[in-house]
């Protein structure tokens, strides 16, 4: 039923408002009386019409073709790197309401289906021997809750549309879901003794090029998606630079090479990688970057004897040493290719020694 109200204060002088049973009402402002009820006319119609009510569609659409329809229209548009992780956030979620329509993923299913992934175990890396010969099995993982917030997070803005823009649901169901707590960001790196011990083993590695790839990750701080895609066509070794075209947060960066790894590199290519567009080949002389390369840098971890260190540990490694060289949290978050300080100031108190004498020295020279 509608209903017209006025006059109100201001220039607007009309509120037409529309309450059908079932449904959240509607309301709308107009300068004049003759708009609101023209408004509210076609509103009643529309419904009645059964062509404006969430709750029915949300009834006869599957869960299935509105994930669909954002594959259509939202993910082409995003970047390779944020639509992988996407993809995959989206088949488990496809997955797990197959055959449901939009009316049965209520809040109380979501969260069933978020206690669901925390509790799922994955595997990281592939089966392997070590240095002794034996099978070493991969890696058995829980996933974290920053981890299951992001798959929350993927579904949210599928739903954010199907409200706001599509009109199937009348609500997002997100909103109502209560995040994992999120443990404080990992901070794991490499001792001068462990770098040393990583590096003569990679360079024993029956990869070539993992050592390559290792010291560029450490003078680095690329992550290794942007390190494992690079083409010898991004490489300038006269420049002494490579540049990384499609980055986490969309940002080419420029990626110096310095010391020991501009020297690796050159060798890398006279070895004959530059065969390959690939700087990191597959050794298989299959087409396309050996991605998978996780067999050779587990062996190198393992014989270089060092504990509970990830290749995403490198990048903690080059964040830790440009703090012990007094760089700032704003030249750690440039180098590793952060748009905001909030992900760098896990490294704030590697700093403080730098801040310290830095102060001091002011205070001696200002006689303070």
């Amino acid at each position: 039923m509608a209903s017209i109200q006025s006059p109100l204060t201001g220039e607007i002088a009309y509120r037409a408002q529309v309450r059908v049973k079932g449904r959240a009402s509607e309301s709308r402002t107009f300068t004049n009386q003759k708009d609101a009820k023209a408004w509210a006319a076609a509103l009643e119609t529309a419904i009645s019409d059964n062509r404006n009510f969430p709750g029915r569609r949300a009834q006869r659409t599957g869960f299935a073709e509105l994930i669909q329809r954002y594959r259509d229209t939202v993910m082409k548009d995003l970047r390779s790197s944020n639509k992988r992780t996407r993809e995959r956030h989206l088949d488990w979620w496809d997955e797990y309401f197959a055959g449901r329509t939009l009316a049965e993923v209520t809040p109380d299913k979501i969260a069933e289906g978020r206690d669901a992934l925390m509790a799922q175990t994955f595997t990281r890396g592939n089966e392997h021997n070590d240095q002794n010969g034996n099978v070493v099995p991969p890696k058995e993982y829980q996933r974290s809750g920053a981890t299951v917030n992001r798959y929350l997070a993927s579904l949210s803005h599928v739903f954010t549309l199907a409200h706001k823009e599509w009109r199937l649901v009348q609500s997002n169901p997100l909103r109502e879901i209560t995040k994992k707590k999120e443990a404080r960001g990992r901070v794991r790196f490499l001792t001068d003794a462990e770098r040393d011990a990583l590096l003569e083993a990679c360079m024993k590695s029956d990869w070539p090029a993992l050592h390559a790839l290792v010291l560029l990750a450490i003078s680095t701080g690329a992550r290794r998606g942007e390190l494992i895609n690079l083409k010898w066509a991004d490489v300038d070794l006269k420049a002494a630079r490579a540049t990384v075209h499609e980055t986490k947060n969309g940002d080419p960066r420029v990626l110096p090479l310095v010391g020991k790894t501009l020297t690796a590199m050159r060798e890398l290519k006279l070895q004959g990688s530059a065969a390959s567009e690939w700087v990191f080949q597959q050794p298989s002389g299959f087409p396309g970057p050996y991605l998978v390369f996780d067999k050779h840098w587990y062996r190198a971890v393992e014989a270089a004897g060092i504990k509970d260190f990830r290749f995403h540990d490198l990048r903690h490694t080059t964040a830790s040493y440009l703090a012990s060289q007094g760089a700032s949290l704003l030249e750690i978050a440039d180098t590793l290719g952060h748009r905001t300080l909030a992900m760098v100031r896990r490294y704030s108190h590697l700093t403080q020694t730098h801040k310290v004498a830095a102060l001091e020295k002011m205070a001696r020279e200002k006689g303070l």
